[in-house]
C-alpha cells in the first residue's frame, strides 16, 4: 500500500534521462490542416518505422479518435501491435508479408498485393482481409508492372477476394510540373482503367504522399484519386503552410567538466580545445540517434544556447561545449532536436547540415528512448 502511494505521489518513480516529447497539439493541427487541403481527397497517416521515431503507439492513439481511413505501417508486426493497444482505427499494411505468416490466427489487417503467392495465402488464411492492388507506375519498386497487369488481374481474380483499393507510389514530387510525377501519375490512370474492365471498383484509390498532396495539383489528383498517405508532413518536419514539428529530443547534463588548452576530445581525439574551456558529458549517443556524422558539427540547445558536439559521438555518450552557457549544472536539460524548425538543432538543420533527410534522423531515434505525448 505504502509503495503504491508513493507511486501515485510521484516518489522512487523511475526518471529517465533521454526523452522523446511528441506534441498532441501540433500532430492534431497537421492532420486537420492536410485534411482540409480537398474535400474530394481523404489522408491516411503513415505510421510506419514507428512512426518515423515518433512513437508508433503514442502517435495512433492521438489519431485514433479523428476517423481516419485507416493507419498505414509498413509490417504486420506494427499492425499487431496497434491490434494490442486496442486501436480502432483499421490498418493497412503496406509492406512485404510473408504468406506464412498469415496462417497463424485471422487478422483484422488490410494487405497491399503486388504478387499471387500473397494473394493465395490470403485467401486460403485470410479471406476476409480487403487488399490494396500496388501497381507500379515507374518507381520500378515494389507493385505489378503495368504491362504485366491484364494478366495479373485475371489470374487475382481466382482467389475471389476484396479488393478495397488501388495503390502506388510517387518517385518525386518537386512541383506540379515535374515529369517524373506527371508520367507516374498518367501510368496510375491507365493502370485504374484496366482494373474497371475488370470490373474493379476500389473504395480507395491513392499514389500520393504527402509531396504530392502538398507540391501536386489537387485538381488533377483528385481526378484518379480520392486519398493520399500522409507521413513527413503529419510530423511537422516541412516548414511550407504553417505545418508544426511534432517532435522534441531531450537529455540532461550528466558531468561537467574543465579541460585545459590542447586537451583533445572523444575516439581519436578529433577536437582539441584551443583555449581553457567548460565541456559537458551527455547520456545519449549514436546508439540513441545522434547521428555519427553530426560529431565535431552539430549542435545542442540549452536555454537559449547552442552547444557544438565535440569530438566524435559515442555509442551512448556524447561532449559539448558549454562555453556559451553562464551557469551550466548537472541535470540541467539539453534539447538535442528541436521542434523549432528556426533552430540550428532542428531535424531539417541538422539533416541538412550532414547531407541527408531528416526521415533518416528521426527512425534512429531508439525505441527504448521513453516517449510522451502531451
Amino acid at each position: 500500500m505504502i509503495n503504491k502511494i508513493k507511486s501515485i505521489l510521484g516518489f522512487n518513480t523511475y526518471q529517465p534521462l533521454n526523452l522523446i516529447e511528441v506534441s498532441k497539439d501540433n500532430l492534431l493541427a497537421n492532420y486537420k490542416y492536410l485534411s482540409s487541403l480537398s474535400s474530394r481527397i481523404k489522408v491516411a497517416p503513415v505510421l510506419k518505422s514507428n512512426a518515423y521515431g515518433h512513437g508508433l503507439i503514442q502517435v495512433a492513439k492521438v489519431l485514433d479518435s479523428q476517423s481516419c481511413p485507416f493507419f498505414c505501417v509498413d509490417s504486420i508486426y506494427e499492425a499487431y501491435e496497434l491490434l494490442k493497444a486496442r486501436i480502432k482505427t483499421p490498418v493497412l499494411i503496406m509492406g512485404y508479408v510473408d504468406p506464412n505468416n498469415l496462417k497463424v490466427k485471422t487478422l483484422p489487417f488490410s494487405f497491399a498485393v503486388w504478387n499471387l503467392e500473397l494473394a493465395e495465402s490470403i485467401s486460403k488464411y485470410q479471406s476476409q482481409a480487403p487488399i490494396h492492388l500496388f501497381i507500379d507506375t515507374g518507381m520500378h519498386r515494389e507493385g505489378v508492372q503495368l504491362k504485366d497487369l491484364p494478366v495479373f488481374l485475371v489470374e487475382l481474380k481466382k482467389y475471389n477476394l476484396k479488393i478495397e483499393g488501388v495503390m502506388s507510389h510517387s518517385a518525386s514530387v518537386k512541383n506540379e510540373t515535374d515529369p517524373l510525377y506527371l508520367n507516374q501519375l498518367e501510368n496510375f490512370k491507365k493502370g485504374l482503367e484496366v482494373c474497371k474492365r475488370e470490373g474493379i471498383k476500389p473504395k480507395w484509390t491513392h499514389i500520393a504522399a504527402s509531396d504530392g498532396l502538398l507540391n501536386g495539383n489537387l485538381n488533377q489528383l483528385f481526378k484518379i484519386t480520392n486519398l493520399a498517405r500522409i507521413g513527413l508532413s503529419l510530423y511537422g518536419i516541412s516548414e511550407k503552410n504553417g505545418l508544426k514539428a511534432a517532435l522534441t529530443f531531450k537529455t540532461k547534463i550528466v558531468q561537467i567538466k574543465h579541460i585545459k588548452k590542447g586537451g583533445r576530445v572523444g575516439y581519436d581525439g578529433t577536437f582539441t580545445a584551443s583555449k581553457d574551456m567548460t565541456i559537458g558529458i551527455l547520456p545519449a549517443g549514436y546508439n540513441d540517434g545522434i547521428d555519427r556524422r553530426l560529431s565535431n558539427k552539430g549542435f545542442v540547445k540549452i536555454e537559449d544556447k547552442y552547444c557544438k558536439i565535440l569530438g566524435r559521438v559515442s555509442m551512448n555518450l556524447c561532449t559539448i561545449d558549454l562555453s556559451p552557457v553562464k551557469n551550466p549544472q548537472i541535470g540541467s536539460e539539453v534539447i538535442i532536436y528541436s521542434d523549432n524548425p528556426k533552430d540550428k538543432n532542428s531535424i531539417s538543420k541538422l539533416a541538412s547540415s550532414i547531407y541527408t533527410i531528416p526521415y533518416e534522423l528521426l527512425i534512429h531515434l531508439t525505441s527504448t528512448t521513453k516517449r510522451i505525448a502531451a
